[in-house]
């Protein structure tokens, strides 16, 4: 948990009696130091609780006063909540002094004016866009937007800024946004450009982005789409106007993703793993996963929540719904296994590498059909299912295993926080042949 103390400067500036604020912000290795350009008399100043002593009488010292300590109160929630937005390699001490200056001259940071924006084209746009996207908030749950939505938004700007290359273009105006644009977008991601590890450009002795052979595919040409939707939808008016971008298409399909049945998670808890302790920490994570139904976003907080009665309840942390959780046998013994203090989850992506090589050892490898759209054409491919297992595939093996087991889907939407039931069946992953086996075991009951 991030923390904020404050404290007073020895050194009073004689001529107004007061001395300066000063904040200390850390958080596990950040530790950050500043000056908040507030000032306040030291014999007001309460150093243990790091507080104003405020009059218990109405006067005009206590309303000004209260006033101060409501201040110093926003400044250190701004902080805060800038924190929980911001990638951890820009806080600095640069970053904790631009909040402060920002919130003492908000008039230095404010938007251009209408005949500067006028003129913004569409790269400098989506920069000022995600430059201000750590202070955006959502719109439905009022909440400031995650660094997911952040990473996501810089995912998207790389693709329209190597777009931008390919097309021998430095930058686009608001009236190239049309179809043509869209269709010329489309096609360049469903060819995306070579990078390197780290997540740079490739390009070839003349300059231009270096293809790579494997396409992506139809739903993620259609996420880049719908982020860069986001983005131009929040521009002012008179670029929007300028615009075309809503004839632009979001792309969606259902993709055989896979989920894993009761016997294979049975397979990969027996599974001996002492000798590889990061793969068994990755199994015990995903069966966590497999038997809570919760995100790997929400991991975390499967042991660092308050149980009670055997239940452990918190908010997601994409959506923000409340949930509920009964705590499976298989989530006691991991929980009890770890005293109740699971390890940090490490990041997403190495999480699904190394998934993959815990469900091989465990045996999980028969071949399964995968249909998905690369480069526009409808391709069908037979891959071990280790292959197609990731963190999702927990939260998608919950909801089906429960829904097999003819637990309503009511109930089972409680536990995931799915809102409309619609969304719910998309993780529904069974199978023809285990419909039919459904229905005749109802049958069976019933006649």
């Amino acid at each position: 948990m991030a923390t904020v103390q404050l404290r007073v400067s020895t050194k009073v500036d004689k001529t107004i009696g007061k001395g300066e604020i000063l904040i200390r912000f850390f958080h596990g290795k950040i530790d950050l130091r500043s000056k908040t350009g507030i000032y306040v008399n030291p014999e007001r100043w309460n150093k243990e609780k790091g507080c104003i002593i405020i009059p218990r009488y109405a006067t005009p010292e206590q309303v000004q006063l209260t006033k101060l300590q409501s201040k110093i109160d926003e400044l250190s929630n701004i902080i805060s909540n800038a924190f929980v937005s911001t990638d951890r390699t820009d806080i600095n001490n640069k970053w904790l002094e631009t909040l402060i200056d920002k919130f003492n001259n908000p008039q230095k940071y404010l938007p251009p004016k209408v005949e500067e924006i006028q003129e913004q084209t569409l790269l400098s746009y989506i920069e000022d866009f995600i430059k201000q996207a750590s202070e955006r908030r959502n719109k439905e749950t009022g909440r400031l937007l995650t660094p997911n939505n952040l990473q996501q938004y810089k995912a998207t700007q790389k693709h329209i800024i190597a777009f931008s290359k390919i097309s021998n273009r430095p930058d686009f105006q608001f009236n190239e946004i049309n179809r043509q644009f869209y269709d010329n977008f489309v096609v360049y991601l469903q060819n995306p450009i070579q990078k390197t590890e780290k997540g740079n450009l490739v390009f070839d002795k003349n300059g231009k982005p270096v293809l790579i052979k494997k396409s992506f595919t139809l739903n993620s040409v259609g996420k880049h789409v719908k982020i860069l939707k986001v983005m131009l939808n929040d521009a002012p008016k008179d670029l929007i106007a300028k615009s075309d971008h809503r004839v632009f298409h979001v792309f969606t399909e259902d993709i055989d993703n896979v989920y894993l049945n009761e016997i294979e998670l049975g397979q990969l808890k027996d599974f001996d793993f002492s000798n590889t302790i990061y793969l068994e920490k990755v199994r015990d994570w995903f069966l966590l996963l497999a038997w809570t139904g919760c995100r790997f976003s929400d991991l975390a907080k499967i042991s660092k929540t308050d149980i009670r009665d055997n239940t452990i309840t918190f908010r997601q942390q994409k959506t923000g719904n409340k949930i509920t959780i009964p705590l499976h046998p298989v989530v006691l013994e991991i929980l009890q296994k770890y005293k109740y203090i699971m390890p940090e989850p490490i990041s997403n992506q190495k999480f699904n590498e190394y998934i993959k090589e815990v469900a091989k050892k465990a045996g999980i490898t028969q071949l399964e059909n995968f249909t998905s759209t690369y480069a526009g054409k409808l391709t069908t491919e037979r891959l071990p299912k280790c292959d197609l297992i990731t963190s999702h595939t927990g939260r998608r093996s919950f909801a089906t295993n429960m829904y097999k087991r003819k637990i309503p889907s009511l109930t089972i939407m409680s536990i995931t926080g799915h809102k409309t039931e619609k969304s719910f069946l998309k993780y529904i992953k069974v199978k023809q042949t285990e419909h039919a086996e459904l229905m005749a075991a109802a049958w069976k009951d019933i006649y």
